[in-house]
């Protein structure tokens, strides 16, 4: 099993990019937060931790930042019914606790940040996390990951945008100049604003 990577980076897109180890050049799927780290460092060595997944339909690599990162996706995966490339998905918006406060509250539309993730499937994801809750309890009580909630709303109205067909460029200045006029708006919000067009 692949446990981590280091090499430099030759390729870099929205969910995966390409390290060159030893000559030999691995392609990987990755969170938004971590293509967010790793748009400077084209050319550069970079490391990853890495989640090496092997079926009847063959082999993929999922890379993280760090190792709790790479920890959460395997709960996250581990789930009933959500698959890696869901918990992928999910690991770009939300951390444990996060998704700790959504099952609380029972949030569904707060789920429902991620693009095309709604009705039955956010209701499944739902269900799945609450009926785990001890899980992440456990995951956060050993440490968590503490995130800044300020960027994590601009990493999530950024990505919302690229996912409803805006480029990148695009979406991080929109969200940048949304962010000057309006601080202290949640993700939801900025996108509501870029789309709407107001000030």
């Amino acid at each position: 099993m692949i446990a981590s990577l280091r090499g430099k980076l030759l390729q870099l897109e929205i969910d995966r990019l390409v390290i060159e180890v030893s000559g030999v050049g691995y392609e990987v799927m990755i969170p938004f937060p971590l293509h967010l780290e790793c748009k400077d460092k084209l050319g550069q060595e970079i490391f990853l931790h890495s989640f090496h997944s092997i079926s009847d339909r063959g082999q993929k690599l999922f890379g993280f930042s760090t190792r709790k990162d790479r920890e959460l996706f395997e709960l996250i995966k581990s789930l009933h019914g959500i698959g890696e490339l869901t918990a992928l998905k999910i690991l770009s918006f939300f951390q444990a606790d996060d998704l700790y406060q959504i099952a609380k509250a029972d949030d569904k539309k707060t789920l429902e940040k991620i693009p095309k993730v709604k009705g039955k499937t956010s209701e499944k994801i739902l269900f799945e996390i609450k009926q785990n809750l001890k899980k992440f309890e456990l995951f956060l009580q050993e440490g968590g990951i503490e995130t800044d909630t300020v960027n994590r709303e601009t990493d999530l109205a950024t990505l919302a945008l690229i996912q409803l067909g805006f480029d990148e460029k695009t979406a991080t200045k929109q969200v940048s100049d949304a962010k000057k006029n309006h601080p202290n708006l949640t993700a939801s919000d900025i996108v509501k604003l870029v789309i709407t067009g107001s000030k």
